[in-house]
């Protein structure tokens, strides 16, 4: 830092000597004349002449020095900034480049894009009291370059521009007036428009075609296609409210026979609903609130579960509280029932008992065989009879030739179809029985009555 001041002074000081020769020839000549005026001596004009010298080396140094101080303490106290020029001319300082963008972002939203791009913006220093913020840079920018432009405000339906206005007080009259005509129609109605309507100021050229005057703005609210109105209205009525239906079992009927104890009765309810229309079009109906005025009296059905034999001249088939008869005659031993067992997951049940083998197979209700014959798949000889609605019942492993019934044969319910046997994949004389819904293996249980 000694070097560098060292060097600064002897600079300085050569530059004075520089300037002191020029300066020094001057007063020389001025001096010669001087000296033939007023007969100034050698000696004397000497040393004058070495004190205007050194006179004018100070102040020429002295002057250097204080306005390099000057100038360094000036630059001291300035701020990195980011000015925004229009057509060349400084309009103000930001701190930075994203103050600068966000003041133009702004500016934009007024102006439009076109109209901002003129503005220019370049690093520099200045004093940080010429700082502005963001809003006030944007302001500044609109009222540099709104000139030949005209303050509006624009009016949105739902987001879509519609038009724009000078007077936005007009427009709000303009638009409470379509708003109170429609009040007129609707008395006793909470009364709105179905759309949002936002209004947001801007500069527009007074050309514009979506500048409107009032008269304008009147004639595009009228058309039914810009606003809808929306009008909500407490409404009375009395409603029926539906009775339920109770079902009790009975042992006087027979499975399968109901019986109406009681009939049912509707009740009523006096009801208050807010109401809300679109264009005379209901769009919504709140609950307010509800009196009863009757109260619905319930229907009361009794269902039989009374067994019934069946009796098919040479045996017997026992009716189940179910859907289906049993479909073994003679034979009730449930001896495997549905689901997970050591030879892996049961998809139906197997019934046999004492004497089995050659034992009577029944269909379990009425339908038509689908499938008879013999099995690949393990079932032995087998029976598939469809009842209609999905609903299939499955019979296997029957004796060899005892089959009665072929594919296309219509059966009753009890009908024989076959004898109980041992073929396929079975270890003793048994019947396994399916059922099948939609081609799904459920449960025979709950369709014979067992559950």
């Amino acid at each position: 830092m000694e070097k560098f001041f060292n060097a600064l002074y002897n600079c300085i000081y050569n530059l004075g000597l520089i300037t002191g020769k020029i300066i020094g020839g001057f007063f020389k000549k001025i001096a010669k004349i001087i000296k033939k005026l007023f007969h100034f001596n050698k000696a004397s004009f000497s040393s004058a002449k070495v004190f205007f010298k050194r006179a004018i080396i100070s102040v020429v140094v002295l002057a250097i020095i204080g306005t390099t101080v000057y100038v360094a303490s000036s630059n001291s106290n300035k701020i990195k900034a980011v000015s925004l020029e229009i057509d060349g001319e400084v309009i103000g300082y930001a701190t930075s480049q994203t103050q600068a963008d966000s003041a133009e972002t702004m500016a934009i939203e007024i102006l439009g894009d076109a109209g901002v791009k003129k503005v220019k913006n370049n690093e520099v220093r200045t004093d940080a009291c010429n700082i502005k913020s963001a809003s006030v840079l944007s302001d500044i920018i609109v009222e540099k370059l709104s000139e030949g432009l005209v303050a509006v405000n624009e009016i949105y339906i739902d987001g879509d521009l519609l038009c724009a206005v000078e007077d936005p007080q007009a427009a709000r009259d303009t638009i409470k007036q379509t708003l109170d005509l429609a009040k007129k129609v609707y008395p006793n109605s909470s009364v709105s428009f179905a759309e949002k309507i936002t209004m947001k100021p801007t500069y527009y050229a007074r050309n514009n075609e979506k500048l409107y005057t009032t008269a304008q703005l009147q004639t595009a609210l009228k058309n039914a296609d810009t606003l809808t109105i929306r009008h909500s209205e407490c409404e009375e009525n009395i409603y029926l409210t539906d009775y339920d239906t109770v079902e009790i079992q009975t042992n006087t009927l027979f499975v399968g026979d109901t019986r109406v104890r009681r009939a049912g009765q509707n009740g009523s309810e006096y009801a208050i609903n807010l109401v809300t229309y679109i264009d005379n079009q209901k769009v919504l109906s709140e609950h307010l609130m509800s009196v009863a005025i009757r109260e619905p009296v319930p229907q009361i059905v009794e269902r039989g579960i009374r067994a019934e034999s069946l009796s098919m001249g040479s045996y017997t088939v026992i009716q189940t509280t179910g859907i289906f008869c049993w479909p073994a005659v003679n034979l009730y031993t449930v001896t495997s029932p549905f689901g997970h067992r050591s030879l892996g997951y049961h998809r139906g049940i197997d019934i046999s008992g004492a004497n089995a083998s050659g034992s009577l197979v029944v269909a379990g209700a009425a339908g038509t065989v689908t499938e008879a014959g013999w099995s690949t798949g393990g079932y032995g000889n087998y029976v598939i009879i469809n009842h209609g609605n999905g609903v299939e019942t499955l019979y296997a492993h029957m004796l060899d030739n005892s089959l009665m019934v072929s594919p296309g044969d219509t059966v009753q319910k009890g009908q024989t179809i076959g004898r109980v046997g041992n073929t396929g994949y079975s270890f003793g004389a048994h019947l396994h029985f399916e059922v099948r819904v939609n081609g799904n293996r459920l449960n025979p249980a709950p369709y014979l009555g067992l559950e």
